[in-house]
């Protein structure tokens, strides 16, 4: 093979080789970028959450701070002197006398609502009501699902339908039918053991159609005009076109 012919072959080759390095190059910078890009992300993520965790855990009593409570056990004073706590590490403890009777006067930035609770009837569900209202727990919580003619719901410390007290509990259901105007009963996942602290209360038809699967623990007895004005700022998706908020709850006994 003429020696001119051998060289144009060996300058192809070289030439290719070295377009195939610049191209492996290319891609390993691409690589290295994407990999460096990703813990970036990765690192503000976990920034993002620790600020948030560290953020639970601040004491004060506004409706934007956040106490924890590290056993959950402790009953709260009965003349509201507690401070707000809204996370709790187990489910609390019997603090009601179930022979008593008990009732919530909720404030709104709706107006104000009387609930009558069961604590014969559905004893743990209306103790963790009780428990949770004398933390202030609810206080500044959003109804956040409003579907007129069916139900409101809040509770949420998140005010999107993924947030509880830092615990769960079991139910205490209630016999078909007794879902009627003004009953409030406890939200959960549709799994056993998933009670907490959101609740819902039936504002129409069609909330006192629904199975016996939530717990009963009270019925509005006053206000229900309250309960009827935040139904009626609901949407058929459950996304209120105003939000109303729980200014405080107030538990009477006698």
């Amino acid at each position: 093979m003429p020696s001119a012919k051998r060289q144009r072959i060996r300058e192809n080759q070289q030439r290719v080789r070295a377009q195939q390095q610049a191209v492996k190059k290319k891609q390993t910078l691409k690589k290295r970028s994407l990999q460096v890009g990703a813990l970036l992300i990765l690192a503000v993520i976990v920034i993002f959450f620790q600020v948030r965790g560290s953020s639970s855990k601040t004491t004060g009593t506004s409706a934007n701070v956040v106490t924890q409570d590290e056993s959950g056990t402790v009953c709260p004073q009965t003349n509201g002197s507690s401070p707000r706590i809204t996370h709790f590490k187990k489910a609390p403890v019997m603090c009601i006398n179930t022979a008593s009777n008990y009732s919530a006067s909720v404030k709104t930035t709706a107006g104000t609502f009387v609930i009558s609770l069961d604590a014969k009837q559905y004893p743990v569900t209306t103790n963790n009501f009780v428990f949770l209202s004398r933390y202030h727990f609810y206080n500044g919580l959003d109804f956040f699902r409003v579907i007129p003619g069916f139900v409101i719901q809040g509770g949420d410390p998140l005010n999107n339908g993924t947030g509880g007290p830092g615990y769960s509990f079991g139910g205490e259901y209630p016999k078909a039918g007794q879902y009627k105007l003004g009953t409030i009963a406890m939200a959960n996942t549709g799994q056993p053991n998933s009670n907490g602290s959101q609740f819902f209360i039936v504002s129409g038809a069609q909330g006192e159609q629904l199975p016996p699967s939530y717990s009963i623990f009270g019925q509005v007895t006053k206000g229900l005009n309250v309960v009827e004005k935040i139904s009626s700022a609901g949407t058929a998706q459950g996304t209120p076109t105003k939000t109303y908020k729980m200014i405080s709850v107030t538990i009477s006994q006698n």
